[in-house]
């Protein structure tokens, strides 16, 4: 234990010198969107933020970089349509992992929330996959949400919080890549995604089309009906975050608006 504590001072140190710019390690190494995001659910969590869209439920947790199983999962190797987990930045709800997977996530059997969360500081999100160029980010994560549930027994509409958020700047703030997050969004353009997706496997004559149709109406169109319905599914500004943080704790919200500054400002020296 009394390594452990030293090696922990160790790093404190080598955080505090980054911050002051005289570290070893690009700064951008600890002001991300990466961070700014653990400390932003983190601070919801302990300041009681009950409103706020990405408040954790009762008896839920959350974890980032959790790895999604897909329904594209392959059949073989090398199968040149299948595609891998998913690494989401951030889920909130009820859940835990594959034995023998560290990060591979499964709902509980019980689960009443399920909310994944991507953060972006000045990217955009991914336009596509190797095996699927056009299977962009949004889509890809709606698909391993739709997945999670469908391996996990549930019905859709038996989870009490559900929800697919992009924390990024305001757009004013962002670069240019960032400027469609809302569009990448938008529900006819996720199910038009997906349905190509599956489309592919049928232009293939894969086995698996059917399967995958079938899965798509039962689990992906009322995944993103529902979300659209209820509004839990788009962009949430670092800033209004931190606005509502500070709105109940403002000494919190403070050190929230405190680091996102460092990020704004080492993201924008490294991007320059």
């Amino acid at each position: 234990m009394r390594e452990t504590a030293r090696a922990l001072h160790r790093v404190s140190l080598l955080l505090n010198a980054c911050e002051k710019g005289e570290g070893r390690f690009p700064p951008t190494e600890l002001f991300n969107e990466g961070w700014m995001l653990r400390l932003l659910l983190d601070a919801v969590r302990e300041v009681g933020a009950h409103a706020h869209p990405l408040a954790i439920e009762p008896g839920a947790t959350w974890f980032s970089e959790a790895l999604l199983g897909s329904a594209f999962r392959p059949a073989r190797r090398g199968d040149p349509l299948g595609e891998g987990f998913t690494s989401a930045d951030a889920v909130l709800g009820h859940f835990a992992f594959h034995a023998g997977k560290a990060a591979g996530l499964r709902l509980l059997p019980d689960a009443r929330q399920f909310v994944v969360v991507e953060a972006k500081m000045f990217s955009g999100l991914s336009p596509g996959v190797r095996q699927a160029p056009g299977f962009n980010q949004a889509a890809r994560n709606i698909a391993c949400m739709a997945e999670a549930i469908a391996a996990a027994g549930l019905a859709v509409d038996r989870l009490g919080s559900l929800g697919f958020f992009v924390v990024a700047p305001l757009p004013a703030r962002r670069g240019p890549a960032g400027w469609k997050l809302e569009a990448q969004l938008d529900p006819c353009d996720i199910l038009a995604t997906v349905r190509e997706r599956i489309a592919g496997y049928e232009r293939a004559g894969r086995a698996e089309a059917a399967r995958l149709r079938s899965w798509e109406r039962s689990h992906v169109m009322p995944l993103v009906t529902r979300l659209a319905d209820e509004r839990r599914l788009g962009v949430l500004s670092w800033e209004a975050c931190i606005d509502a943080v500070a709105g109940v704790d403002p000494a919190a919200g403070s050190e929230l608006a405190g680091f996102y500054g460092r990020c704004v400002t080492f993201g924008r020296l490294a991007a320059a």
